[in-house]
């Protein structure tokens, strides 16, 4: 009974130790956008921000291939994330954007993730991640 009561105590530890580490996604395109689109960076860290202001960032979409690249919609996962994207066709060797701003109004870890579909695969998005942490909201001094 000892011994089932320490493997309990043990795994019960090892999933607080490793769901309290900071989310990372894990990296690749599973996508027929593979090989044909490189997004740089797949995940962006942010590390600290203060509360209560907008964190922006930018992904950079760089069609490798032979046809135009169209990106066809990009999607986040609240409210709190606004999304915006190179709506023209992007040509082969040309690079787009897409921005996402976060609003840090909440304190703590966050992991944001967004959600994008092209023309080279509208059946299925490829996402990517914003992580980072925003810092307590600072005390009134009056």
């Amino acid at each position: 009974m000892n011994k089932v009561l320490s493997m309990l105590l043990a795994t019960a530890f090892a999933i607080t130790a490793v769901s309290s580490q900071a989310q990372k996604m894990k990296i690749g395109d599973p996508t027929r956008n593979s090989g044909k689109v490189e997004w740089i960076p797949m995940q962006i860290e942010t590390g600290e921000v203060p509360f209560g202001i907008p964190v922006e960032r930018r992904y950079e979409v760089k069609n490798v291939y032979t046809e135009d690249l169209v990106i066809l919609d990009v999607k986040s996962g609240c409210h709190c994330t606004v999304v915006d994207w190179t709506k023209s066709p992007i040509s082969p060797g040309q690079s787009g954007e897409i921005k996402i701003v976060f609003d840090a109004l909440r304190e703590g870890e966050f992991y944001k993730i967004i959600a994008i579909t092209t023309n080279f695969d509208p059946e299925m998005s490829i996402a990517l991640s914003m992580t980072g942490k925003v810092l307590p909201k600072p005390l009134d001094d009056h």
